[in-house]
């Protein structure tokens, strides 16, 4: 009875010490692919999950292409201790990632430069207007394209809105929607 008691306790032990250990191993794997995504020049750490369980690595997250979810797994998968890669990871181009961060900020700065622009053209014109008196015209400006709108007093009063907004640095296209007042 003793002899039976101590091997049951014996191999409950062994068992707790078994799963312990391999948790342990789970954590370092996890840990370990962490710090080679992080290192990789190719893939976004910050975007990728790792877990780990019983030697299989699952790899989550968003990246922007198939390339660095491959890579994500390339690199899970030679880990030493990884029995198998469920590469999870879900690709849409929107995203930023490592294989285009570059890309996105070169699109943003090119938007913002075509706001700040705009916003060069707008203050030119509407100067321009002022000047010659035309402070009942209004301007819109959307990447170069300019639209007036507003009334004038008479046809030659368009015409040289019209010709202030055509003459403008930036200016790519103008459309009238002034309207002549009737007398």
């Amino acid at each position: 009875m003793k002899t039976s008691m101590l091997v049951v306790s014996i191999a409950v032990i062994m068992s707790f010490v078994a799963c312990s250990s391999q948790t342990v191993a789970d954590s370092a794997i996890t840990a370990k692919v962490k710090a080679r995504l992080a290192a990789d020049s190719q893939t976004s750490a910050i975007k990728i999950g790792v877990d780990t369980t019983a030697g299989a690595v699952t790899l989550s997250g968003t990246v922007p292409t198939t390339q660095e979810k491959a890579r994500a797994g390339q690199i899970a998968s030679s880990e030493s201790g990884v029995k198998k890669v469920v590469n999870n990871i879900t690709v849409d181009p929107n995203s930023i990632g490592a294989s285009n961060a570059g890309q996105k900020a070169d699109e943003a700065k090119k938007e913002a430069s075509t706001a700040a622009d705009d916003d060069v053209i707008l203050g030119k014109i509407e100067s321009k207007l002022l000047v010659a008196g035309l402070s009942t015209v209004h301007v819109d400006v959307n990447d170069g394209q300019v639209v007036l709108k507003g009334k004038v007093k008479s046809a030659d009063e368009k015409t040289e809105a019209e010709t202030i907004a055509k003459g403008t640095a930036g200016v790519r296209d103008v459309k009238s929607e002034l309207n002549i007042a009737a007398a």
